[in-house]
């Protein structure tokens, strides 16, 4: 990895508070290192992430924004927009695509990174909507006929150029988070809420998962992604998978 003189921007859309830090928090933070701006996305608030039936969901939700932010500054994630949505009543809806189409055209971001949608045997359906969901998006972001209302606030088109898809059954992209790897399970026990009685259990989980990860990428440890390219041209020159095989870097 090396540091470029000109800043490099990503956005990262998931689903839930702690999904980031979870599926690719060595990578964030690697990014950071080398000098990416990061924006996040977090659709919910997880605020039925909980399994005490007593618990307030305005409380979860407060609980849990408040550990994202703290997580994130342990990333050097640049910026984190919650969009509030209702925690597993996600869908790839209208106003969902809308608002993320919004963000690309603001961030202008050349990397976008989310759930691999098409995951087999996924469980979760926030996690299948809102890969779907920013991968929808990022088509409408580079076509001027989708939300025209937007170039009137002064967002032009863009084009995200590179996808990285995580939770991914098909890993061609992997990056080295030797270095990062106590970072991101820093930032993942910053979710305390979700983790009580089981950090043992979640981290050697982690640590295991990326060991497996580093033995795919000749590293110690490393994180897995799908890669898609997008050209820069027009939207019928359709898309082309830059790798020629398995490729580390970030």
């Amino acid at each position: 990895m090396h540091r470029m003189e000109r800043v490099r921007t990503a956005v990262a859309v998931c689903a839930h508070p702690d999904d980031l830090e979870y599926f690719c928090g060595g990578t964030i933070r690697a990014m950071a290192d080398d000098g990416w701006h990061i924006g996040l996305v977090i659709a919910t608030d997880g605020d039925r992430g909980t399994h005490d039936p007593a618990a307030s969901s305005q409380l979860v939700a407060s609980t849990r924004r408040e550990e994202a932010m703290a997580a994130a500054w342990i990333l050097g994630v640049s910026h984190v927009e919650f969009l509030g949505h209702e925690d597993g009543e996600l869908s790839t809806a209208a106003s969902l695509r809308a608002e993320l189409t919004r963000i690309y055209r603001s961030m202008r971001p050349e990397r976008l990174i989310t759930f691999d949608p098409w995951k087999r045997y996924e469980l979760h359906p926030d996690h299948r909507e809102i890969g779907m969901a920013a991968i929808d998006a990022r088509l409408f972001a580079r076509l001027p006929h989708f939300h025209p209302e937007h170039l009137r606030d002064g967002l032009a088109p863009w084009t995200i150029s590179e996808i990285l898809l995580f939770n991914t059954d098909e890993p061609d992209y992997f990056v080295d988070v030797s270095r990062t790897i106590e970072a991101k399970l820093e930032a993942l026990r910053a979710h305390t809420s979700q983790w009580e009685g089981i950090w043992p259990q979640t981290s050697g989980a982690v640590r295991a998962e990326a060991a497996r990860m580093g033995a795919l990428a000749g590293a110690a440890a490393a994180e897995g992604f799908k890669r898609l390219y997008v050209p820069l041209g027009p939207v019928s020159a359709g898309w082309s998978d830059a790798n020629n095989g398995p490729t580390v870097g970030c």
